[in-house]
């Protein structure tokens, strides 16, 4: 398959609860090959609608998505796709977790656990290939659900608040070790945070959503050197990115709110 990334053009949701519920509205967003790219907003703006309708589990109202070129619209199975919880299931080991992909994809179980064997160091989980979910930590949980999601093998991944759970300081150390993986990956990434810290130090760019209906008011190119590390957010110049965004978003849910 040519990598051509991921594209999506003018996104509509709407949900019936007693009226119709505008999720999003006429939503742009792209990520080219090899690009790691966020989208920031409020609590109930539609990200993660947004980020089922690119994987093909929720179908727009209005709009079009492409994947690698592919029409991606109620097309399960394009791109490897992380939701919030990690989802492990308690009776299988950490083995048998990060291989549940490729299995349902028709890969023989042998098969499969020989393909994630040399990983495991890679995610950091040497030693627990027997251990089942129950004795992991929270920040080795998420390690196991993002292997399981990249052992998918699709050229693009989408991580929907994938450390939203975790203490302050396990998020960071999962926020370098993302980068680390990424880096060796060369795989395009779209995470989903509310987090504007998180999305200036792991991301190439940048999208920012109004509060709902979701829409795409602003994009932001995050013009700071690589490999990065934590050490940069004291960084004059992070500090200022950060800021910048904070602001951006603080009129766009100032403005919105003024309508209302």
């Amino acid at each position: 398959m040519t990598r051509a990334g991921v594209h999506a053009l003018g996104i509509s949701k709407s949900f019936k609860q007693e009226g119709p519920l505008t999720v999003l509205h006429n939503v742009d967003l792209e990520a080219a090959p090899g690009e790691f790219v966020s989208i920031v907003g409020p609590s109930g703006c539609g990200k993660s609608t947004l980020c089922n309708i690119i994987s093909g589990v929720v179908r727009p109202d209005a709009g079009r998505v492409t994947i690698d070129n592919e029409d991606a619209v109620g097309r399960v199975g394009l791109v490897g796709y992380m939701p919030q919880k990690d989802l492990l299931l308690p009776w299988r080991t950490v083995l048998d977790n990060v291989v549940l992909g490729l299995e349902v994809a028709g890969v023989p179980r042998h098969k499969a656990r020989a393909q994630a064997a040399p990983l495991f160091k890679v995610f950091g989980l040497e030693g627990f290939e027997s251990s089942y979910p129950y004795s992991l930590s929270g920040g080795m949980r998420q390690r196991a659900a993002f292997m399981r999601t990249a052992m998918s093998k699709k050229n693009t991944l989408i991580l929907d608040e994938p450390f939203g759970a975790l203490d302050a300081l396990t998020r960071s150390s999962m926020q370098e070790w993302l980068l680390d993986v990424w880096a060796k990956l060369e795989q395009t990434i779209i995470l989903v945070t509310h987090d504007v810290e998180e999305a200036v130090l792991l991301s190439d760019r940048v999208y920012m959503m109004s509060s709902r209906p979701g829409e795409i008011r602003a994009e932001l190119v995050i013009d700071l050197p690589r490999p990065r590390s934590y050490e940069l957010l004291g960084d004059p110049k992070f500090v200022a990115i950060k800021l910048d965004i904070l602001r951006r978003l603080r009129m766009t849910n100032d403005a919105v709110a003024g309508t209302t």
